[in-house]
């Protein structure tokens, strides 16, 4: 008898594998009845690794879905912390920056021990870098957003008018050929103006990025100084970026 816990191991190894998985195969791998495999779909969504498609489950990454924040920090990925490290090699001393909410800046932010001044709308970054006494911090006020746990106001945007980032960090709801998309209007409009205030932009995104759909425009690719991804791009992909844009990709090496 193969108990729940191990057949959502399993299942996490086969959908790796074939990237889908429908309810019937499910049954077939595990030699269980419709109602069991149901409810361990049920159970593997809760991982945040897969989203349900009609008749069975497919990976979040091959998804056009957009997660929630809470939805992809529970998805830990060694990736992931190899890309925060490189942002925390772009960050100089006394330097003057803005992190944007995202799962992998967060786990930058964590670890950021240089003194410096970070601006953030994110709540959980601002928590994050509120336990170093060496990193000045300002929130960007305004209304929460509590599904993607950012804060907007117009106030904010204007009061950034007034602030020259030395670098600002970026992430991407979605990467597609018209540039880089958020699903929320408002997180968006941030980008535009966190983009316009600063002297080097730097996007932080998973290639997967690249195969989802977002409506809301932040950013051009002729903005982005330099792009800290986790697997090479393909030829169509790197067209997107200017010759002079730095591609930074953190392959997990053997």
């Amino acid at each position: 008898m193969v108990y729940q816990e191990e057949r959502i191991q399993q299942m996490q190894r086969l959908l790796e594998d074939k990237k889908r998985l429908s309810k019937k195969e499910i049954m077939a791998a595990f030699q269980i009845s419709s109602d069991t495999a149901r409810r361990d779909i049920l159970e593997f969504l809760k991982t945040g690794m897969a989203v349900r498609t009609h008749g069975g489950i497919m990976l979040s990454e091959y998804s056009p879905r957009i997660l929630t924040f809470g939805e992809r920090i529970g998805i830990h990925k060694p990736e992931k912390e190899r890309m925060a490290a490189r942002v925390l090699e772009e960050i100089a001393e006394n330097s003057t920056l803005f992190l944007d909410v995202s799962t992998t800046l967060l786990l930058a932010a964590q670890k950021l021990n240089k003194a410096c001044t970070v601006f953030t709308h994110s709540l959980d970054n601002a928590f994050a870098l509120g336990m170093n006494p060496k990193i000045k911090v300002h929130l960007l006020g305004g209304e929460l957003n509590h599904e993607d746990r950012f804060f907007f106001s117009v106030r904010s945007l204007k009061e950034m008018d007034a602030i020259k980032f030395d670098v600002c960090f970026i992430g991407a709801a979605s990467l597609e050929e018209e540039g880089v998309f958020f699903k929320e209007a408002n997180n968006a409009l941030i980008k535009q103006k966190v983009v316009k205030q600063s002297r080097q932009v730097v996007l932080v995104a998973e290639n997967q990025k690249f195969s989802k759909e977002a409506q809301f425009k932040g950013a051009a690719y002729q903005d982005v100084d330099c792009f800290i991804t986790d697997k090479a791009l393909t030829a169509k992909q790197q067209t997107y970026f200017e010759d002079q844009t730095e591609i930074i990709f953190e392959e997990e090496t053997i």
